[in-house]
């Protein structure tokens, strides 16, 4: 049984990973870090609050096995740039490195389509440099899921997404080939994926998954 982290569990993608994973029995404890209390009960659930500042004190815990970050925010709640990329590039990479004497093997982080380290996107950029960051760190396994727009129910609303959602619900169905790493998909498939992967993860070192691999997976 496993031991896992997890990073940005009160988001789109993260609220579902933490509900799949204090449901599935191949898990003996689960941890999230957050800024605030989410007021959630389990016996295998331990919450950490944390303002990300330094490493949390994990002392608790022998080993944790693997390393979930889901962290995402938008230009709109973090407009200044060097917070951004703290909150992608720096904490995920912090917490990974503080984990790695606890025998951590596994790492999943939430990319994008199009993620480059030298993108013009700002956006992109920074979750390229993420990539590169993670892969430096040499673990057994790392999964980079780079997903197109996601579906789901989210706190606030983010207009610009939500246009972008209307407009490719017309083209789904245009995506083939190649160009059906574009097609949306539901936050909960990529959570189920996620799950999946931890439990059977490829040989590769460094796996990258666009959609077809994410649903085909679930």
């Amino acid at each position: 049984m496993k031991t896992i982290l997890i990073l940005g569990s009160s988001g789109l993608v993260g609220k579902n990973l933490l509900i799949a994973a204090l449901k599935n029995s191949d898990y003996s404890q689960v941890i999230i870090l957050n800024r605030r209390p989410s007021h959630i009960e389990h016996p295998k659930l331990t919450e950490i609050i944390t303002d990300f500042s330094t490493p949390p004190n994990l002392d608790n815990f022998l080993t944790i096995d693997s390393l979930f970050s889901c962290l995402g925010t938008t230009r709109k709640k973090t407009p200044r740039k060097e917070d951004y990329r703290r909150l992608e590039v720096t904490v995920p990479t912090m917490i990974a490195k503080s984990l790695i004497h606890k025998g951590l093997s596994q790492i999943h982080y939430i990319s994008s389509i199009g993620a480059k380290p030298y993108s013009s996107s700002f956006y992109l950029r920074v979750k390229g440099e993420a990539e590169v960051a993670l892969t430096e760190l040499e673990l057994p396994h790392l999964h980079i899921y780079r997903p197109s727009l996601l579906m789901g129910e989210r706190r606030e609303t983010r207009l610009t997404e939500d246009i972008w959602s209307a407009i490719f619900s017309q083209m789904d169905l245009f995506f083939s080939g190649k160009a059906t790493k574009y097609k949306r998909m539901k936050a909960v498939d990529l959570a189920e994926s996620m799950i999946d992967f931890d439990l059977h993860p490829t040989l590769e070192t460094v796996s990258i998954y666009h959609y077809d691999e994410i649903m085909e997976s679930i």
